[in-house]
């Protein structure tokens, strides 16, 4: 790295060599005073590889407000560069690549930890090593309480639950509308029987002119997306094209719907029938929001109910509310059509506006101009698709193939984590069309150790289950589907475990050579008592943050408590440390306070779990009537406070 001169203003640019050469230049000019300046925001460094592509500028590279820097002083030089890798590994930390983000880091430790063997009495460059690990080790324990890669993809609320509340018959129906929309249909190939009835063009209405208008506006340009796709499934499985329109219903064509009835993906299959038509389902990946195979999922099963009911609108109220109510409903009013058995309604309603609903979509979507509506379809999807049977951080594949992560994720809605499953012979990654030849080359001979950041755990001899979940805040069960352990799990000594990270608890993060935190065996119930201070002795190795974490407290709190005003520790130092109050178990929840939470827009269960010092787990106890998988803004959660299960 070099300073060059402007007007006494330095900018950066990386040259070691112009380092040395600036540094013998200034020990040899005895005569120029000792000069100090203050280093103006820096000039982007030059990319270190293809994974700056996709990283945003570094408009400063450090901060605006600095220590002086000296020109004479190499101490001083060396603490500015490693800060410039530090603050260069933050921006790539934001911007999700972990892997160039913990080189930066470790450049930056390494400068520090070169220039203290030079200078081993320097106290600039010892409290500048405390202060940097400090501050890595925290994003990286951050990383791992969000999650780290192993938190779910986000859902989205199904089109379908809307249709239950609809209210659209009977209706005034505006006999020129009936007219209009019996020439288009004329006019129009369809391949479904479309039938202009009040209920067809009751929906029509309410997706021109009423609620259903953004919905269908959203749907359509999604469309374009996988339109292509799907018509040629349809096709291949001799299927009426016009059952796009179905997905339109189902989802908005959207791959991570999720209805309250706890179906998903864009045909909305629920678990047993998805099985049934090989969406496989793990812990590690959903193929109900798989576009493709669901798509050829759902093709499928339309297939086979119309073999089952010779009728294409039976068919499709089947695929809402499943075969047997229809054949319920037919043997019970002896009709023999859908129509009939809505008018003496002998299906529930959501299934009643179910299939006229497609058909107005199908109406509309033929001719959305006609309608009123001005639709760019998105531009559709060129895919391929690899395999890959190692567990392996889609963050890693982004940057080896030059890919940005976010496009990488919406083309593999059907991947719950952020990590491939491991030892998956059948998991294939979906990837825009060209790319498979950049994987190959770039991934697939990639090594283990270089595939998963910051999530495995080796197995020790004496390890168990029990004992890792423990320490890294997850379950037994969530160890053994993530890892393919089997119902009798063996552990073998020096096998690389993957941690899911996805648990309610955060993990504690434990060194080996750190003690278990202290116990409370206080009986009474005093919080007093329970929150009574404990020293702890400082040893090599340890930061603030790991003692903080290992008491569960807070290195502001700890600095507070023993009056420190940087994070620097000396070994062998007495420490004042004070462990969160234990609450007393409650016997029952009812011997606790209860509140009632109601959701809010964007919230999850883990962080309704964190803002009332409980566990997930304990809320899905409380609340055993009511399922929480999906939950909702308005969702009202009972809480009990001070309950031995937080």
């Amino acid at each position: 790295m070099a300073f060059l001169v402007y007007g006494g203003v330095f900018l950066v640019r990386s040259n070691r060599i112009l380092i040395l050469m600036l540094l013998v230049v200034a020990a040899c000019t005895k005569a120029v005073p000792r000069q100090v300046v203050r280093v103006a925001p820096a000039t982007p460094p030059p990319p270190l590889s293809h994974i700056e592509q996709h990283v945003e500028p570094l408009v400063a590279a450090i901060p605006a407000e600095l220590p002086q820097i000296s020109v004479n002083d190499p101490i001083d030089l060396k603490i500015l560069e490693a800060r410039l890798h530090f603050e260069r590994g933050e921006n790539l930390y934001k911007q999700g690549f972990l892997r160039g983000a913990k080189e930066e880091f470790d450049r930056a430790v390494d400068l520090i930890l070169d220039a203290a063997q030079a200078f081993p009495k320097d106290a600039r460059l010892q409290r500048e090593l405390t202060d940097l690990t400090a501050r890595v080790n925290a994003m990286e324990l951050a990383a791992l309480r969000q999650g780290d890669g192993f938190t779910d993809q986000k859902e989205e609320r199904a089109a379908i639950d809307d249709l239950v509340h609809v209210e659209t018959f009977p209706a005034l129906i505006d006999p020129k509308l009936k007219k209009e929309v019996e020439e288009d249909v004329k006019e129009t190939s369809h391949d479904l029987p479309i039938e202009i009835n009040d209920r067809v063009l009751g929906f029509l209405d309410y997706y021109q002119n009423g609620r259903g208008r953004g919905a269908i506006e959203v749907g359509l340009q999604r469309a374009g997306r996988y339109q292509p796709m799907i018509e040629k499934v349809l096709k291949e499985e001799g299927v009426p094209l016009d059952l796009m329109y179905l997905c339109q219903a189902e989802s908005a064509f959207q791959p991570r719907a999720v209805s309250r009835a706890q179906a998903k993906g864009m045909w909305q299959f629920i678990s047993s029938r998805g099985k049934e038509y090989g969406l496989r389902q793990t812990w590690w990946i959903d193929e109900r929001s798989d576009p493709e195979k669901s798509t050829r999922a759902a093709a499928r099963h339309l297939k086979d109910l119309y073999q089952e009911f010779g009728d294409w609108l039976l068919a499709m109220a089947a695929y809402n509310s499943g075969p047997v109510r229809v054949h319920r409903a037919l043997e019970k009013t002896g009709a023999d059509n859908f129509w009939t058995l809505a008018e003496k309604k002998a299906l529930p309603r959501e299934t009643i506006n179910y299939v006229p609903t497609v058909l107005a979509l199908a109406i509309i979507g033929k001719n959305p101009e006609k309608y009123g509506f001005e639709i760019t379809p998105a531009a559709p999807l060129e895919t391929e698709r690899v395999r890959v049977d190692k567990a392996t951080d889609l963050r890693v594949i982004a940057e080896a193939i030059n890919l940005s992560v976010e496009e990488l994720r919406e083309l593999n809605t059907h991947v719950l984590r952020w990590t491939t499953p491991p030892d998956d012979l059948d998991f294939t990654l979906v990837l825009p069309k060209g790319y498979a030849d950049k994987f190959n080359e770039q991934v697939a001979s990639l090594p283990e150790s270089k595939r998963v950041l910051f999530r495995e755990h080796i197995i020790k001899k004496g390890d168990t289950l029990g004992v890792i979940a423990k320490k890294y805040g997850t379950t037994v069960a969530q160890l053994v589907q993530a890892n393919n352990l089997g119902k009798t799990p063996v552990l073998k000594a020096g096998r690389s475990l993957i941690i899911p990270m996805s648990g309610a608890t955060p993990p504690q993060l434990m060194s080996r050579n750190q003690p278990p935190a202290p116990s409370n065996r206080s009986t009474g119930t005093s919080a007093r008592a329970n929150a009574r201070v404990t020293s702890y002795t400082v040893r090599p190795g340890d930061t603030l943050l790991k003692i903080a974490t290992q008491f569960n407290t807070t290195v502001e709190k700890l600095k507070s408590w023993n009056h420190l005003t940087s994070t620097r520790l000396v070994v062998g130092k007495r420490l004042i440390v004070a462990p969160q109050p234990v609450q007393a178990a409650s016997a029952d929840p009812a011997a606790a306070k209860k509140v009632i939470h109601q959701v809010r827009e964007g919230e999850t269960l883990y962080q309704i779990a964190t803002t009332y010092h409980t566990s997930v787990n304990a809320i899905l106890s409380w609340n055993e009537s009511e399922d929480l998988s999906v939950i909702h803004p308005g969702d009202r959660i009972t809480i009990f406070l001070g309950d031995g299960n937080n």
